[in-house]
């Protein structure tokens, strides 16, 4: 699919008779209270971990690790509810499906994305919340624990179709492929409905683990799709050089590669375009590939040319990496569409 076709979407009659609300984005993800920490290197390494590492670690030990940190930020995350909160940030309507546990995280959980002005799908079940905890350091450098708990058993059955009715589009994370059957089912039911759908792979870890999977639903469901340089590598096992115009090609989608600080390129109706950013020091990069996306989003939604959407998605998350804990102002950038689009 052709991403300008979304347009066209947002005008036309669904089932049911319902229309859909213009500017307006449904995200389903894993639900992941972010938690981020300033702390020394040092520190780092007495708790017994590799500096700039990723650890996955079971609920006990990251309690614990919690107990002792001081000056926490918590806020309602995971990719695709930040995704969500950006998106409505810059002026749209966006709603999130996730599932958290029946523990105080989880009441956290919904109230901060309630607060944010995101329509919550919000899943309590038995267990514990995922929790996603940024350690970051006097360079800027991340130190991630990550517990997911009962973050990717978002049940496809119990999410109304109200949720799907709410807008043009779906934007999934990848984290969900911990479940692949659910993953493909919202996808499923999604294109039912009549959304096109983004999706973001998530991680390396689990794009390497699901090649394949990710492979179908791409072809069969995706309208975007957004990688960074490793989840490239990882689903297709070379670089960005020797794979990026055949992917593309291949899966038939607008695809979107998320380069940090060299900016971002996309492939789109067989034309390579990139977009460079302006060097700034990070203060936390947490979700900022998620502003980009809902930035860039945001851009096609208003018909924006792809060039003006990749600038806009790099403009939006310079933004969110100089802000601790995806913090964003929203008054500042629900003022940026009138100034860039």
């Amino acid at each position: 699919m052709a991403a300008g076709k979304y347009a066209d979407i947002l005008s036309n009659e669904v089932s049911g008779g319902d229309y859909y609300i213009m500017n307006s984005i449904a995200c389903a993800g894993n639900a992941l209270l972010d938690i981020s920490a300033f702390v020394n290197k040092n520190d780092i390494i007495v708790l017994g971990y590799d500096p700039g590492s990723t650890n996955h670690l079971p609920y006990d030990e990251v309690h614990k690790l919690l107990a002792g940190l001081t000056g926490q930020l918590r806020i309602a995350g995971g990719g695709a509810a930040n995704t969500a909160r950006v998106f409505k940030s810059l002026g749209g309507s966006s709603s999130f499906a996730g599932a958290v546990g029946n523990d105080d995280e989880g009441t956290l959980y919904a109230n901060d994305l309630a607060e944010a002005g995101v329509a919550s799908f919000i899943q309590k079940q038995e267990g514990h919340s995922g929790i996603f905890c940024a350690l970051i350091d006097e360079s800027g450098q991340r130190t991630i624990v990550v517990c997911p708990g009962v973050a990717s058993s978002l049940l496809p059955a119990k999410i109304p179709t109200s949720f799907y009715a709410s807008a043009p589009v779906l934007h999934v994370d990848g984290f969900l492929a911990e479940a692949p059957e659910n993953l493909t089912e919202i996808m499923q039911i999604a294109a039912k409905a009549g959304q096109q759908i983004s999706f973001d792979v998530g991680g390396r870890r689990v794009t390497m683990a699901n090649r394949d999977l990710f492979r179908s639903l791409i072809k069969d469901f995706c309208t975007w799709v957004f990688m960074n340089e490793d989840e490239l590598q990882a689903f297709t096992g070379h670089d960005l050089d020797h794979s990026l115009p055949a992917l593309a090609k291949d899966l038939e989608v607008t695809l979107v590669i998320k380069r940090a600080q060299n900016g971002a390129l996309c492939v789109h109706d067989g034309s390579l375009l990139e977009s460079p950013v302006r060097a700034i020091r990070p203060l936390d990069a947490t979700g900022a590939g998620d502003a980009f996306a809902a930035g860039f989003l945001t851009a096609v939604a208003r018909e924006a040319p792809m060039a003006k959407a990749l600038r806009f998605g790099n403009r939006v998350a310079e933004h969110a990496i100089q802000v601790p804990g995806m913090r964003i102002n929203p008054d500042l950038l629900s003022g940026l569409p009138a100034w860039f689009l």
